[in-house]
């Protein structure tokens, strides 16, 4: 059932109960069935029920928490399914208590109680049945199937959350067990933006990006998908990001995936080189000067590093020399740097993966192999969904071919 539209409805374009009907219209007009709806809670509602509960219950048991918090992505998919059928549309809304529920995992942890925490878990095997038994029949025969996100069961039928954003991961979920290859995402924006629009009126929606750059754009705070979603896709090929108050069915932003994971040994020969000193951070315009002075002799930074008593700065190496020479007048110039230091022949390896957004453990795998083959990590940055390891250039080939026995197939 390939040709299912997948759609998760944004709770910001649920902001007023008119907001229902305005939605469905659009769908309706813009899709064709079977459509399959994952739909957040209104605006606002999930903050309103974690509050409600902590005030009404402050020492409130874990379970009745994770029933109560989910309340609003029901009602959401009531008012949908109320919504639709008053269209004239063969609608049901398939609720967390009904035989037909279709997402079911298990919690590696228990968090601690509050409703925007990450969860850990893995998908049961129930889901591929319930998904194949019940919810493909229902989609068969519906013209709107709506899923409340966010709310998931643990296989004794106890209902539980996915934390903040749980609905995005609701959509990827229900996505990846029917098996189609895209989804869109209902929002209140063109699609991915250039800028904030809040902030750069002038701001613009990008046509197409790939996962990789939607991944940072995600963990570094843009609200345009919850990171951790992306976690979970396999086989999903497309994303589609779209305003709902477009009519033009081109417009938006359209996202694809490529690679789960990509190691990616760097061929150029880099040398650090090494400003020591102190005080570094509060010392205004310090990279200014320095990418000043590169920049007019044609020298690209690669990757930059700072601390308090240090900035370290990659080029390549065969431009080193020169770079070091118009650099050192720098410890005359500014008073908190003390030394430079330069270090060649220094290799990089990348490795980039969705999955390594808010995973724990993920440096762990990779410096450990490596130290047990006696490679001495010169330096490892983290950047969203980029590992970046620097070794000796003479490691490189080697540190690469132990990354990859980590990630053997792809598996993150």
């Amino acid at each position: 059932m390939k040709d299912i539209n997948i759609i998760k409805i944004g709770g910001s374009v649920l902001d007023r109960p008119e907001a229902f009907l305005e939605v469905a219209e659009k769908i309706v007009y813009r899709f064709k069935k079977p459509i399959c709806l994952i739909t957040s809670a209104m605006s606002g509602k999930t903050n309103e029920l974690i509050k409600t509960f902590h005030q009404a219950v402050p020492d409130g048991d874990f379970w009745n928490y994770e029933r109560f918090i989910g309340m609003g992505e029901i009602q959401a998919a009531i008012l949908l399914e109320a919504t639709f059928k008053g269209m004239n549309r063969k609608a049901c809304a398939v609720l967390p208590w009904m035989r037909e529920w279709p997402l079911f995992i298990s919690l590696k942890k228990r968090p601690d109680g509050r409703g925007d925490d990450r969860r850990d878990f893995s998908i049961l095997k129930k889901s591929i049945q319930q998904v194949d038994k019940y919810l493909r029949p229902l989609i068969k025969k519906n013209d709107v199937v709506i899923i409340p996100g966010f709310i998931v069961k643990n296989g004794k039928g106890r209902i539980l959350t996915l934390g903040r954003g749980g609905s995005d991961i609701s959509a990827l979920l229900v996505g990846e067990l029917l098996g189609v290859e895209e989804i869109t995402l209902i929002k209140d924006v063109e699609g991915v933006m250039s800028a904030d629009p809040r902030v750069h009126k002038r701001a613009r929606s990008i046509s197409q990006i790939d996962a990789d750059q939607l991944g940072v754009i995600a963990s570094s705070g843009a609200k345009v998908v919850n990171p951790i979603s992306l976690k979970h896709r396999d086989s999903i090929k497309r994303m589609k990001v779209l305003s709902v108050g477009s009519d033009d069915s081109k417009a938006g932003t359209e996202i694809s995936f490529g690679k789960e994971i990509s190691i990616i040994p760097s061929r150029t020969v880099f040398s650090v080189l090494t400003f020591i000193g102190q005080r570094i951070p509060e010392t205004p315009g310090i990279l200014s000067e320095i990418s000043k002075i590169l920049a007019k002799k044609g020298v690209s930074i690669h990757s930059i590093t700072i601390s308090d008593n240090l900035i370290a700065i990659y080029v390549e190496d065969a431009v080193a020399d020169e770079s070091y020479q118009i650099l050192a007048p720098l410890l005359e110039k500014i008073e908190n740097l003390k030394v430079l230091n330069m270090k060649k022949k220094i290799g990089k390896v990348v490795v980039r993966s969705l999955k390594f957004i808010n995973e724990p453990g993920i440096i762990r795998r990779i410096t450990t192999p490596i130290a047990k083959q006696s490679i001495n990590i010169w330096e490892i940055l983290t950047v969203h969904t980029d590992v970046m390891v620097f070794v000796e250039y003479g490691d490189l080939k080697r540190a690469t071919r132990i990354i990859r026995g980590v990630f053997e197939g792809g598996r993150v």
